[in-house]
């Protein structure tokens, strides 16, 4: 072990190396002069957790540059703010959950809880809907979670006449997830767990065995946020982070695949199945999670609040954000609608199950918040100090300084540029939405107004700027935002103080800005492909170039073993074979669509030109408006649950025809040319 590691494994933290000499700014880019005032990435993560490397438990922790970005403070300057941070803790008994962390200390401790909280087969770690223990009353004694035996019969649901030798990489494979080199077990066949340390098996990175509360093994698995929020690139081989990465956001998982091969198991969770959690390999529908709203915590909810919020919409498909930006990220979510400084809606998922009751569930409710109250901060706490991963290509140095340029002082809109699209608030440039990276702008006042700043992104483009599908924004109604006031995960007792910490959406919070989609920082962009909230472009050229989109498109699958030519792959993840370095994203090939017609009626929803054409009706249009705006209906009725081999493998079509899955937008970037691009592009590596 190295001493910097000694040194943290000391503190009782246990940090990842890559994770130290990252931080450290010890590990260069190939082809990437660290000298350069254009170029260099702190890859993210969290400032407070940067400064405290070396540091003693005792250091007293800076300012968090997030509580910086305050009114005021980006006017007149090319990086403009139009969401700011609230605290949501100035009162910690009244929310009843901890504060900021004071010193490096408490911050490693808390580091130390979320990190336990979030690795699996940790004796500590949690799971959807469960919190950490599975036998307790407000985990509904493990209703969310499901035994060995049934995972280990998953081979005879797949249709094969036995398990296959390779069963733990076809699990891995069939649902989108990478399998770690750090060991996370589960009892195979008749074993049993505590005489095996937890088995022989491997689980894929969604998955985890529990622990009982004395620490042994459980036998019982459950689902983990890495399900969506921790994909693949490349493996460890190819550089430093790559293989599964952590808080990377997975554009892979097949959730409603893996549910519904489990509802004949007899797994509970299943039933959620047919609220279709994705209609497309790689998204997910989390706003299902906005049914917990019609549960209020203390005022109850209006009648016309519960008729909103029910017929609120379905955010439809939606590709997960990097963990690793949350520390430069004042606002949380695709439309900045709560606070950063709100950790229970982060981790809302593994709020053990009648917790998301409210009031009404009484004291059983109650235990299943205050495991939240418990374990949101120290969550956050070990997400947001995520760093991306380098990129380990080579990189053209002179192109990517021209980029830095160009992405920190090109105004898409000045004369001559004749852009269609109205001008947002900043210099009209890159960095005027996604933050200002390089040092020479960065120590810029014209830019920020300090350098702790850096890579900080806090502006809610409009969407008569933006122009991305608007699904997700509808549906966060106002009744969604009244109700979610009124929630547990709203922090209820700030309602009505300077730092309410309610959806930040509501017309009195949200002032005279418009409603649109928060423009993210860019560390680690060349590693979470596709890209728009829905995750409708498979890659950085299409962004900047939107005539080069197609509106059908179905990335590459890995291929499987000589033997096994039927089974059901994932999407390729190697950098050899499926990553474009020049377009900086996923290979795809593009599939032409077909019409429904009488002499061609069999056509799937995956192709069709117009997934609507069949219901052409005034009648039927009315029926399918109600659907598609219901949350708890089946939104994308026109996307059932699927079974044969070829309807499964439909699903990795990203058709752009669909309900909430349009590419377009993002319109502006049509007035670059493509040398433009291409050196824009160069630089986006270095982040």
């Amino acid at each position: 072990m190295s001493a910097v590691r000694k040194a943290f494994a000391a503190r009782g933290t246990a940090v990842p190396f890559i994770r130290v000499l990252l931080a450290m700014g010890t590990l260069a880019m190939p082809g990437v002069s660290v000298a350069s005032d254009l170029l260099g990435s702190s890859r993210g993560g969290s400032a407070q957790w940067d400064f405290c490397y070396g540091k003693p438990d005792g250091a007293v922790l800076p300012a968090d540059p997030r509580t910086l970005v305050q009114p005021g403070i980006s006017n007149g300057r090319a990086v403009h703010f139009n969401a700011f941070w609230k605290n949501c803790h100035v009162n910690p008994e009244a929310v009843q959950e901890e504060g900021a962390a004071r010193t490096c200390g408490e911050l490693r401790g808390r580091f130390s809880r979320g990190e336990g909280l979030l690795t699996n087969g940790h004796p500590g770690v949690g799971a959807l809907f469960t919190g950490t223990d599975a036998t307790r009353p407000e985990a509904g004694f493990g209703i969310a979670t499901f035994s060995a035996a049934q995972y280990n019969e998953l081979w005879r649901v797949w249709g094969f006449p036995f398990r296959p030798d390779n069963f733990d990489a076809l699990v891995a494979q069939r649902y989108g997830s990478g399998l770690s080199t750090e060991r996370n077990p589960y009892p195979l066949p008749l074993q049993l767990p505590n005489r095996t340390n937890g088995g022989s098996g491997q689980l894929p990175q969604m998955l985890t065995q529990l622990r009982n509360p004395d620490g042994s093994w459980s036998g019982r698995m459950g689902v983990t946020c890495h399900a969506c929020h921790s994909g693949v690139v490349g493996t460890p081989s190819d550089g430093p982070g790559l293989g599964v990465l952590m808080g990377g956001g997975s554009s892979l998982a097949d959730l409603d695949l893996f549910l519904s091969d489990l509802l004949p198991l007899g797994y509970p969770a299943s039933l959620a199945t047919f609220l279709n959690l994705n209609r497309t390999r790689g998204t997910n529908n989390a706003s299902d999670i906005n049914l917990a709203f019609l549960f209020p915590d203390e005022e109850p909810l209006t009648p016309s609040e519960v008729i909103g919020l029910i017929n609120s919409g379905s955010t439809a498909g939606m590709d997960t954000p990097a963990w690793w930006n949350m520390g430069h990220r004042p606002v949380k979510f695709i439309d900045g609608v709560f606070p950063m400084d709100a950790p229970r809606v982060d981790m809302v998922f593994y709020t053990p199950f009648l917790g998301l009751f409210g009031g009404i569930g009484g004291p059983v409710s109650e235990a299943g918040q205050d495991w939240m109250r418990a374990n949101g901060p120290a969550l956050n706490t070990w997400v947001e100090s995520l760093k991306s991963p380098p990129y380990p290509l080579p990189v053209n140095t002179s192109l990517a300084e021209q980029g830095a340029v160009l992405f920190h002082t090109l105004d898409m809109w000045a004369p001559g540029r004749n852009n269609a699209v109205p001008r947002p608030q900043g210099n009209g440039s890159c960095a005027s939405c996604h933050g200002a990276y390089s040092p020479r702008y960065v120590n810029d006042p014209a830019f920020l107004a300090t350098p702790a700043l850096a890579g900080m992104a806090s502006y809610i483009a409009p969407l008569r700027i933006i122009g991305t599908d608007p699904v997700r924004v509808n549906t966060n109604n106002a009744a969604v935002q009244s109700a979610g006031a009124k929630n547990f995960f709203g922090y209820p007792q700030t309602a009505g103080t300077a730092q309410d910490c309610g959806p930040q959406n509501q017309p009195h919070l949200r002032g005279d800005r418009e409603h649109g989609y928060l423009a993210p920082p860019l560390y680690g962009v060349w590693a979470t492909a596709p890209y728009f909230h829905n995750g409708s472009v498979p890659n950085v050229w299409e962004v900047l170039k939107p005539a080069d989109r197609k509106p059908i498109w179905r990335r590459v699958s890995a291929p499987p073993r000589w033997d096994q030519p039927l089974v059901i792959m994932g999407f390729d993840t190697s950098l050899q074979r499926a990553y474009d370095s020049s377009r900086l994203g996923w290979k795809y090939d593009t599939i032409a669509c077909q019409w429904r017609t009488p002499w061609n009626p069999a056509v799937s929803p995956y192709i069709n030109c117009d997934p609507g054409d069949e219901f052409r009706t005034p009648l039927a249009q009315e029926i399918m408006a109600v659907l598609f705006s219901n949350l708890s209906a089946s939104w994308n009725i026109l996307f059932p649950p699927t079974r044969t081999r070829q309807q499964l493998e439909d699903r990795k079509i990203y058709n752009t025809h669909a309900f909430g899955q349009d590419n377009g937008g993002h319109e502006f970037n049509a007035v670059l040319t493509d040398p433009e691009r291409l050196a824009l592009i160069e630089y986006l590596k270095t982040l």
